[in-house]
C-alpha cells in the first residue's frame, strides 16, 4: 500500500513540477521589477525575451494580425462549442533608435479591451495618415513577455511581409520577435507559485514517509 501511495505522490510531484516550468517564465515576471519600456528607454534588445516584465503605459499599438478561439464538442449532441476569442495586436518597442515588434494578447473579457482596441484603430490611422496625431488615450498595462505560438508567430511575420514594413525578409527575423505581452496580475502570480511550492514540499514529505514506511513493512515481513 505504502508503495502506491508513493509512486502516487510523485506521479503527481512530476505533472506538479512540469507545470511550474511550464509557467517559469510568470513566476521570473512575478518577482522582477517591472520596466516603463516608454518612460525608460531600452538600450539592450537582449532584455526582450521570455519572463521579461512590463508595466507601462502604451502609446501606440498595431493592428490585430490574428484571432484565436478555443473551441470544445459537446459529448452529448456532438456540437461544437465556441469559447471566447483571443485576439493578437502588434505592439512596438524602442530600444535605442531601433524598434522591435511583439505580439500583444488580449480579449473581450479583459477590463481594458475596448481601450486598446480604440488605440489599435487610431495608432493606424495615424500610420495612414487619416489623422494627425493619435487621438486615444494611452493604456496602462502590465505583465510580461511569454513565448508566441509558432503559428501565430508566422501570422505576425506575414503581416510585415505583406504590408512591405520592412525591405527585406532578414529584418523581418530581426525586428519581429516569436515573443508576446500578456496581461497579468503580479500578485496573483506569486499566491500560485508560493502555494505550488508548498504543494511540491508537501508531496516530497510524503513520498519521504511513504519510502520508509514502505522500508520498515519490508524489513517486517522478511523478519516474520
Amino acid at each position: 500500500m505504502y508503495k502506491v501511495l508513493r509512486n502516487f505522490c510523485i506521479g503527481i510531484l512530476v505533472v506538479l513540477l512540469i507545470l511550474m516550468y511550464g509557467g517559469s517564465a510568470l513566476t521570473k515576471m512575478a518577482f522582477s521589477e517591472p520596466a516603463d519600456i516608454y518612460e525608460d528607454a531600452l538600450t539592450d534588445a537582449g532584455r526582450l525575451k521570455r519572463g521579461f516584465a512590463i508595466e507601462t503605459e502604451l502609446p501606440f499599438l498595431m493592428e490585430c494580425f490574428g484571432t484565436e478561439t478555443q473551441t470544445q464538442t459537446n459529448g452529448y449532441d456532438n456540437s461544437t462549442l465556441i469559447g471566447d476569442a483571443t485576439y493578437y495586436y502588434i505592439m512596438p518597442i524602442w530600444v535605442g533608435e531601433e524598434t522591435y515588434y511583439v505580439a500583444l494578447e488580449t480579449s473581450s473579457k479583459n477590463d481594458n479591451y475596448d481601450m486598446l482596441k480604440e488605440l489599435s484603430k487610431s495608432t493606424m490611422d495615424w500610420i495612414y495618415m487619416e489623422s494627425e496625431e493619435v487621438d486615444a488615450a494611452p493604456v496602462h498595462i502590465t505583465g510580461g513577455l511569454v513565448t508566441l505560438d509558432d503559428e501565430l508567430y508566422k501570422y505576425m511575420k506575414q503581416w510585415f511581409a505583406e504590408t512591405g514594413w520592412f525591405a527585406d525578409e532578414a529584418d523581418i527575423e530581426k525586428y519581429v520577435l516569436p515573443l508576446s505581452f500578456s496581461e497579468e496580475n503580479y500578485t496573483s502570480l506569486k499566491i500560485v507559485f508560493f502555494v505550488q511550492l508548498a504543494i511540491a514540499v508537501a508531496l516530497l514529505g510524503a513520498i519521504i514517509i511513504f519510502s520508509r514506511k514502505e522500508k520498515k513493512a519490508a524489513e517486517s515481513a522478511v523478519s516474520d
